[in-house]
């Protein structure tokens, strides 16, 4: 099949945002004194709304990218596999810091945070490398492999099954992480409705939840 023309500069803004928060989320936490919680309630749910980001993420990529790539690649199959291995390793890492969140949440002392900051350097870790290989090798095979309208059910897969009032936070981290030709290009996807929306309500609500998570 002949290279497709389409843009898949939005995997690689989510990527950015992935990347730049989960490295972030470590020093977050260590900051939190023992026994704040209400700060400590902040950084956690922040903590829970990146690790169902990221679950959602590689979902899609479950459902829409490995199935077709092992159907018309199979010289991509050991690929596919380490993509799938690695995938079960991040959601093990997250689930543990799923639950080391709430955990924390429930009882802000220094070991509870300590186990969560250990686990998140942890998930980073993890990320980091498949993210790095993925934008490697497999994005240039979507490219070569897929059409458009096939690609674009990863980003569908997304947005039905990321709560509508998380959207505007994060479409926010998305476009406060990438650069702005990559932001530029998925906001100018969306509909002129959800652009008026974005903007008038959208981004008044990322600023006052990032003025949440940043303020010490």
């Amino acid at each position: 099949m002949a290279e497709q023309d389409f843009d898949t500069s939005d995997m690689y803004a989510v990527h950015d945002a992935l990347r730049h928060e989960f490295a972030r989320l470590p020093i977050t936490v260590k900051a939190v004194a023992e026994g704040d919680a209400e700060r400590a309630a902040i950084v956690g749910g922040h903590v829970l709304l990146m690790v169902d980001f990221l679950h959602v993420h590689h979902s899609g990529e479950d459902e829409t990218v490995w199935p077709l790539l092992r159907e018309r690649s199979p010289e991509s199959e050991e690929l596919v596999d380490d993509m799938e291995i690695q995938h079960a390793l991040i959601h093990a890492a997250s689930e543990m810091a799923r639950t080391q969140a709430q955990e924390w949440m429930d009882s802000p002392g220094n070991q509870e945070r300590a186990a969560l900051h250990t686990t998140l350097i942890a998930l980073e870790r993890e990320m980091l490398k498949h993210l790095a290989m993925e934008e490697q090798e497999v994005l240039p095979l979507v490219g070569r492999y897929f059409t458009a309208e096939e690609y674009a059910k990863v980003g569908e897969h997304s947005r039905a099954h990321i709560p509508q009032e998380r959207m505007p936070i994060v479409l926010g981290l998305i476009l406060d992480n990438t650069s702005k030709e990559r932001g530029d290009a998925i906001v100018n996807s969306m509909p002129p409705e959800a652009i008026a929306a974005f903007e008038q309500f959208g981004r008044p609500a990322y600023a006052e939840y990032k003025a949440h998570i940043t303020a010490y």
